[in-house]
């Protein structure tokens, strides 16, 4: 079988997760909390965007989008623009907080490459997204799902 981004056994783990997850949603009955940000996009776009998401699932151990669920990382919800742990609800380790970083597309790329050799002493034990293509797409999922309100499929409803 051919992997997209076939770097090591880990991506085995990421493709055979993310299949868990869709279904999960189909069989279960539960619509896509994405959809109406993928009707939005072009066909290419909602391609990179599955992709994206895809390479998300194990951010999902740590994190999430709703900004309501306690994790050990912080919520991603409104990651974009964001000083480097400052999060809600969230204390950033020391190394993070001196790091005084604004979250864009440049900063969360190069963290996300090498988050210990990005910020070193940082609470971050994932090994990164070292595939430059598989971090990009990573990065345009985020873009879309991070922002405040972009997963509501009416206005006021927070889907998670």
């Amino acid at each position: 079988m051919n992997f997209p981004y076939r770097q090591n056994a880990s991506s085995a783990w990421m493709l055979a997760a993310s299949v868990l997850v869709l279904l999960v949603l189909l069989v279960g009955g539960c619509s896509d909390p994405d959809a109406a940000i993928l009707g939005r996009l072009s066909e290419a776009d909602q391609a990179r965007f599955r992709t994206g998401r895809q390479v998300a699932v194990p951010c999902w151990t740590c994190h999430d989008l709703a900004g309501t669920v306690k994790k050990v990382g912080p919520s991603l919800l409104g990651v974009y623009g964001r000083k480097s742990g400052r999060a809600p609800e969230y204390v950033g380790s020391p190394a993070i907080l001196s790091a005084s970083i604004v979250w864009d597309d440049r900063t969360l790329s190069a963290f996300l490459a090498s988050p210990a050799g990005f910020i070193p002493g940082n609470r971050m034990v994932s090994p990164g997204v070292p595939n430059a293509s598989a971090r990009a797409d990573l990065l345009f999922y985020l873009r879309h799902v991070s922002e405040p309100g972009a997963r509501s499929m009416h206005p006021g409803d927070d889907v998670q």
